[in-house]
C-alpha cells in the first residue's frame, strides 16, 4: 500500500488577518507539510526573502507564465499579480506531502474548483477596527492602500460560504489550536487516507492481487452524466458517484496512477488522483478515446444517462401546458470504444439490474461490451445500488469464474474488487 496522498490546505481571507502566521505554524508543527511559495509581481517588502516568501517576477514574465498554463490559480490583487505553480503542488501531493497555501480569496476559489478535495479555511479578525489597526501597524502601506484593503475586505467576506472552515483570529493562541485541529481532522478522514492495513490483516487472502496495480495506469469513470434539454433542465439518474470514487481510491492506494473521469456527482474527486470533470456522455467518450489506449485498465463505474433530448433549447423552456419531450439513445461508450480503439485496454464494467434475470442481463452486457469483467449489483435489494453507502453483488469474469461480494461499505467493496481484478489479470499473465 502506498503512503496516503497529501492534503491541500488553503488559508485565505482579507489582507492583515494573520493567515501567513497560521500557515507557517502548520509547517512548523507537522512533518511532511510544505509551504507553497507563490509567484508575484509586487515588490519585495521588508525582510521578505526571494524564494522563501515569494518568487518575484516582472509583470511581462507573469503573463507569459499564464499563457503556458504554469499556474494552478492566479489573480490580480491590489494591482499586483499572484499565482501558484500547478506542477509543483501536484508533485508534492503525490509524494505524500501536505501543501499549505496562504492566498487571497479569488485564488482560494480557483483552487477549490481545480481541486475539489482541497480544504479552504477563511480567516478574519473580530472586527473591522481590529483589521484596520493591524494593517496600519504593519507600516508597509500608506493610508490610501489601507483604506482600499478594508474596502476589498467587505467584498472578500461575502465568499465565506464557499469555504470549509472559519477561524476568528482574535487570540493567536486559540487560532493556532483551531488550525491544528482542522489539519489533524482532515488527515484522519477516510477519503484522505490509505485503506487501513489493519483491516486487510483480518482477511489478507481477500486482498491478494492489490500488488498487481503498483505502477499501473488506471482510468476510473464515475457519477452520472447530464444530457441537457435547455440551459436549466437535463436528463440524468440518481448516481451519487460514491462507488466510482471508492474505486479510484482503491487503485490509488494500491499504487496506481489514476485518472478519474467524473460526471456531476455528490462525491468530489478524491485527493491523489487526476480528476477530469465532464457533463455529457459525449464528453466522457471523447476523454476515454484519448486516454484509454494508454491505460492498463478502464473501470467503467459511471452511470451514463441512456437517453438525451433530441433537441436542445438555448434558454429556459417556459412552463406552459404540456411539454412533449422526444428522447434518443446516447452512445454506448464501451461498445464505441471497442469499435474505435485498435488496442483497447481491459475493461471492468458495472451493471445495475432489477428483477430475477439480473445476472443473465449482466453477463450479456459483459459479452456485448467486450469487458473482461463486470460487477453485477441488484438494484432492487435494500442497501445496494444508488444513493446508499453500501453495496453487494457478484464480480463475473469472461473466463466463467466469479467472486461474490456480500453487503458492506462501498469503500470496502472497492478494495475487494480491485484485488480480485488484480488476481484475475495476474493469472492471465501467468498463462
Amino acid at each position: 500500500m502506498n503512503n496516503p496522498p497529501g492534503q491541500l490546505i488553503v488559508l485565505s481571507g482579507p489582507s492583515g488577518v494573520g493567515k501567513t502566521t497560521l500557515a507557517h505554524h502548520l509547517i512548523d508543527k507537522f512533518k511532511s507539510t510544505v509551504f507553497s511559495v507563490s509567484t508575484t509581481t509586487r515588490p519585495l517588502r521588508g525582510s521578505e526573502i526571494e524564494g522563501v516568501d515569494y518568487f518575484f517576477v516582472r509583470r511581462e514574465e507573469f503573463l507569459e507564465m499564464i499563457e503556458k498554463g504554469y499556474f494552478l490559480e492566479h489573480a490580480e490583487v491590489h494591482g499586483h499579480l499572484y499565482g501558484t505553480s500547478r506542477d509543483w503542488v501536484s508533485k508534492e501531493l503525490t509524494r505524500g506531502a501536505s501543501v499549505v497555501l496562504d492566498i487571497d480569496v479569488q485564488g482560494a476559489l480557483q483552487i477549490k474548483e481545480a481541486f475539489p478535495s482541497s480544504i479552504l479555511i477563511f480567516i478574519l479578525t473580530p472586527s473591522p477596527d481590529v483589521l484596520s489597526s493591524r494593517l496600519s501597524s504593519r507600516n508597509t502601506d500608506d493610508s490610501d492602500v489601507v483604506k482600499f484593503r478594508l474596502e476589498m475586505a467587505a467584498w472578500e467576506i461575502s465568499w465565506i460560504g464557499s469555504f470549509d472552515y472559519y477561524i476568528c483570529n482574535n487570540r493567536l493562541e486559540d487560532s493556532l489550536l483551531q488550525v491544528e485541529s482542522i489539519f489533524r481532522g482532515t488527515r484522519l478522514k477516510m477519503v484522505n487516507t490509505s485503506f487501513p492495513l489493519e483491516i486487510i490483516a483480518f482477511t489478507p487472502e481477500r486482498f491478494t492481487g492489490l500488488e498487481h496495480w503498483h505502477g499501473k495506469r488506471v482510468i476510473v469513470t464515475s457519477g452520472s452524466t447530464r444530457e441537457p434539454m435547455d440551459r436549466i433542465r437535463f436528463i440524468s439518474n440518481r448516481s451519487s458517484g460514491l462507488m466510482g470514487s471508492s474505486m479510484a481510491m482503491a487503485f490509488r492506494d494500491a499504487g496506481s496512477d489514476v485518472l478519474f473521469v467524473t460526471g456531476p456527482a455528490c462525491i468530489s474527486g478524491p485527493p491523489g488522483v487526476n480528476t477530469i470533470p465532464v457533463e455529457t456522455a459525449k464528453e466522457m467518450f471523447d476523454i476515454l478515446v484519448s486516454e484509454a489506449p494508454k491505460a492498463d485498465l478502464l473501470v467503467m463505474a459511471a452511470a451514463v444517462s441512456d437517453f438525451k433530448p433530441s433537441a436542445f433549447y438555448d434558454g429556459k423552456t417556459e412552463r406552459s401546458g404540456t411539454v412533449r419531450l422526444e428522447l434518443e439513445a446516447t452512445p454506448d461508450i464501451l461498445k464505441e470504444l471497442e469499435r474505435t480503439i485498435e488496442c483497447m485496454c481491459p475493461v471492468m464494467a458495472f451493471s445495475l439490474e432489477f428483477g430475477p434475470d439480473g445476472e443473465k442481463r449482466a453477463l450479456g452486457k459483459m459479452k456485448r461490451k467486450g469487458a473482461s469483467a463486470i460487477f453485477y449489483n441488484p438494484g432492487d435489494m435494500e442497501g445496494a445500488g444508488m444513493e446508499t453507502s453500501s453495496n453487494q453483488g457478484i464480480l463475473f469474469f469472461d473466463d466463467g469464474s466469479h467472486v461474490e461480494v456480500k453487503r458492506s461499505s462501498k469503500r470496502y467493496i472497492a478494495e475487494l474488487l480491485t484485488a480480485a481484478m488484480g488476481r484475475y489479470l495476474m493469472k492471465g499473465n501467468e498463462g
